[in-house]
């Protein structure tokens, strides 16, 4: 199969080569003292309506380098703030990307989106999401002298997501500068990174909405004994209660799971308080709940009533108190993705593009059966015509619904280009050759393209295919879409599929088993891993359940 998909693959790689909601807010986010209680200072850059926002005196009382004294703060605690970079889109239009960095100790966080300002008074997100921003060295976040920490960036939206992670992540640099933060590496996602760049400063931008848009600030009727931080669990499973002022700050990081991270303002009571506040990754959607506590001496104990806190804060718990030394770093060794990690977003564009496309066919002969096409296909070759895939008629919504098989000069996205290739098929002498609208794809296979064995991401139970490109089997001139595709230890390889032409292949392999082989020996054994050709790189013909494969069914590659 790989060798008869040739010349169908050297065509789409040309092709392929040249081809929600934000929320008002009026405070600074951040302000326990978890978060050093820092705003951004300001310098002078291109956003000529930002003023220089109060600095406060709050003091850090971290000490987990001998050399940190109090008043020092922590990279982390220093990146804290609000920035945005300026830039126009393609109608000329000015628009920003914008990002509130919040920590929680030393785990560093961000609201991040696009704004199209009004009045250049504010920036509200109209599209957003979280990140998370997390180091392979703990030491790098925690330093009071460095600047520059490396991280893989994980980001999710609990509003279009579900709150699942959209890919693997993205590794590279945060530097704090006077001005703002330089990001470089992360792949050239887009927004940290340009896609045709490898850094991109943000400055720093008071205009920037709040992510969290309820906090009171610091007011006066909070029950002094509540006041700091509290936790109960251990590092894999703690979930820290703050108090500062009457606001609360809610977080909890498990391995396998996006952040929780919750804040707002407290009305209290004797002996009782109730929350409104919001998420991290909801764009600004109100949580409220009830709840009363009690102290005595280091140990907290809180009952907590209402549905908005299910899944993070227990109904009755009772906490002890911490410094914020004490708040854990996770890193990413700790981290561990799965494939029930990630949602249906897989990358930049959402796979179901793919089904929702109009295509146009350009049928040169319909049969019953699919050896009957291939003269047709054949000759259609020799007349110097790419060989195309013979279309199963079910697998568009406007195609017979009764199982016919059509050989077919391509079929394509755009009518005008189907309209084209018809005229030339005729002029080749195949004058009953008509163009059909044939609807929408319906079908429930895929190819997708990888070019590099090396963007492979290693999961708990599969891999994660980065960067691929996907289109559907009869596109040969369709533009793809680019999207991370899961590889589980459920997938499997078809009956049908020729397994000879998976390199490397041995008897009752998974296609993870397969994929992990092949990484390996790639990195280990490049002689052996290229006996068969290279076996990760090529086409490969699968089975999609949103960005998860369910099955493999063919390979192909090219010299």
């Amino acid at each position: 199969m790989r060798k008869s998909l040739l010349t169908i693959i050297i065509c789409l790689i040309s092709s392929i080569l040249l081809a929600g909601c934000g929320s008002a807010s009026e405070d600074n986010p951040g302000s326990g003292p978890a978060n050093a209680g820092r705003e951004a200072e300001k310098t002078e850059d291109d956003n000529e309506d930002v003023q220089k926002p109060e600095k406060k005196n709050r003091k850090n009382k971290k000490d987990k380098q001998a050399s940190k004294t109090d008043g020092q703060k922590s990279l982390a605690q220093r990146m804290a703030g609000k920035y945005s970079y300026h830039y126009s889109d393609e109608d000329g239009n000015d628009e920003f990307y914008i990002m509130n960095v919040v920590p929680f100790g030393d785990n560093l966080y961000a609201y991040c989106g696009q704004a199209m300002p009004e009045d250049y008074e504010s920036l509200d997100a109209y599209t957003f999401w979280a990140s998370e921003f997390i180091p392979y060295d703990a030491d790098e976040m925690t330093s009071t002298d460095g600047d520059t920490v490396t991280v893989n960036e994980l980001r999710f939206s609990v509003m279009s997501n579900a709150g699942k992670y959209w890919d693997a992540g993205h590794k590279g640099t945060i530097t704090l500068t006077d001005d703002g933060l330089v990001f470089e590496g992360f792949d050239h996602e887009g927004f940290l990174v340009p896609e045709n760049d490898d850094s991109r400063l943000f400055l720093k931008d008071e205009r920037v909405e709040d992510v969290f848009s309820y906090l009171n600030n610091d007011k006066a009727d909070a029950p002094e004994q509540l006041q700091g931080l509290w936790v109960y669990g251990d590092d894999n499973n703690s979930v820290y209660v703050e108090f500062s002022g009457s606001d609360m700050y809610v977080y909890r990081k498990d391995p396998g799971q996006e952040v929780s991270y919750m804040a707002g303002g407290c009305d209290f009571h004797d002996g009782s308080f109730e929350f409104a506040g919001n998420m991290l990754g909801n764009g600004g959607m109100p949580i409220e709940f009830s709840g009363g506590f009690n102290t005595d001496g280091n140990e907290l104990t809180l009952d907590v009533e209402g549905t908005d806190a299910a899944g993070l804060l227990p109904e009755h718990e009772v906490y002890r108190r911490i410094t914020d030394r004490e708040i854990h770093v996770i890193t990413m060794d700790e981290v561990e993705l799965d494939s029930a990690s990630f949602g249906s977003l897989g990358g930049n564009q959402y796979i179901g593009a793919l089904k929702e496309q109009d295509y146009y066919g350009v049928i040169v002969l319909s049969a019953k059966s699919a050896d009957k096409c291939m003269p047709t296909v054949e000759k259609l070759e020799a007349a110097g015509f790419v060989r195309e895939p013979v279309v199963y008629t079910p697998d568009f919504s406007q195609l017979n619904p009764e199982p016919y098989y059509v050989a077919t000069a391509g079929m394509f996205t755009s009518k005008e280009e189907a309209e084209k290739m018809l005229a030339k098929v005729k002029d080749a002498g195949f004058k009953d050759a008509y163009m059909k609208y044939a609807g929408s794809y319906t079908g429930d296979r895929y190819w997708y393209y990888m070019y590099d064995g090396a963007t492979i991401d290693e999961l708990k139970d599969g891999v994660m295919l980065r960067g691929v490109s996907v289109t559907i089997p009869y596109i040969t001139y369709a533009e793809s879409v680019t999207a991370d595709l899961l590889v589980t230890d459920q997938t499997v390889f078809d009956k049908s599929a020729e397994t000879e032409f998976f390199g490397n292949y041995e008897n009752g392999d998974t296609p993870y088993e397969w994929i992990i082989r092949n990484k390996k020996l790639m990195n280990e054994d490049i002689d052996q891993y290229m006996q068969n050709g290279p076996a990760l790189v090529g086409v490969f013909e699968v089975g999609l359940e949103d960005n998860k494969i369910t099955t493999y069914y063919g390979s192909g590659w090219w010299d």
